[in-house]
């Protein structure tokens, strides 16, 4: 789980002074409010709501509850590949919250194999660190040894008894604005990009197939979101962009395709939380 797209504000300094409760505790997810806090669509880099949101608010035909551990700059393992800032929450560490939190099934969070899902959405921040920190040097070692601790992570959450896991690609963060600005240069950083990608999405469905194969009492689903940022990228007005490199972080021109020069927008996200949600509530693993 990356932050970059599932940031809700789940800890008592992402919320605003005046809405923290005076002896705080904070409300966990609910009927009235899936994510717990803050309030709907709480903080999000979508300039509305993302992807997550929309699969416990829109793409359900249950009451969906969005318990999320993810952190902003976050990387699989900071021993493979070690965040912008030392402090910031690996995979391991979100596990480890995971634990702490509802991972004993507490009567307020009492989920079980049948009914929880574990959406994992890693890459973008390990593609870019990996990248401009040592450059293509050693950089398939690198990210293969990632792609790798996800799934090594992953087997903690199964022996907890999850069932139940959603591997996301990395989407083509090459559309992105703040990209294609930088597409022309000499010293084929673009293409570097794209060959991170592929390498680290190839991998990740690899793994994931291997992981479905050794645990046959588990599912676990890879998910394709390539296509959706290519179409809106190449039709910005069916997104209701003016251009495919606009941007709005106000949402009122083109945060529906981009909001800003790194992150997708808000139709972007709902179309991301369709897929995933058909995936996971689905039969279908691939």
């Amino acid at each position: 789980m990356n932050w970059t797209y599932t940031k809700t504000g789940p800890e008592m300094d992402d919320m605003e002074r005046s809405d923290r409760p005076n002896d705080g505790v904070l409300d966990g997810p609910s009927a009235s409010n899936p994510i717990g806090n803050p309030r709907l669509p709480g903080i999000t880099s979508s300039g509305g709501k993302n992807w997550v949101i929309n699969m416990a608010t829109e793409f359900n035909t249950t009451l969906t509850l969005a318990y999320i551990f993810a952190r902003s700059g976050s990387t699989v393992d900071d021993k493979i590949i070690p965040p912008r800032l030392p402090e910031r929450f690996t995979f391991g560490n979100q596990i480890i919250h995971f634990n702490d939190t509802i991972g004993h099934r507490p009567h307020y969070a009492a989920w079980t194999a049948k009914n929880t899902v574990a959406t994992i959405w890693f890459g973008i921040n390990d593609l870019a660190l990996a990248y401009s920190r040592e450059g293509l040097e050693g950089i398939d070692n690198r990210l293969e040894a990632a792609n790798r601790r996800i799934f090594e992570l992953t087997e903690i959450l199964y022996n907890m008894g999850l069932r139940q896991f959603v591997f996301i690609e990395v989407p083509p963060v090459e559309l992105y604005p703040g990209h294609q600005m930088k597409k022309c240069n000499e010293d084929h950083k673009h293409e570097a990009l794209l060959y991170a990608i592929n390498l680290w999405n190839r991998a990740l469905r690899e793994n994931t197939i291997q992981f479905g194969q050794t645990h046959p009492d588990a599912k676990a689903t890879y998910v394709d979101v390539w296509d959706i940022f290519y179409q809106g990228f190449f039709y910005p007005k069916s997104l209701a962009a003016i251009n495919s490199t606009c941007i709005d972080p106000k949402g009122k021109e083109c945060s529906k395709l981009w909001a800003d020069s790194g992150h997708a927008g808000r139709r972007i996200h709902q179309l991301v939380g369709a897929r995933v949600a058909e995936k996971a509530w689905g039969e279908e693993t691939m």
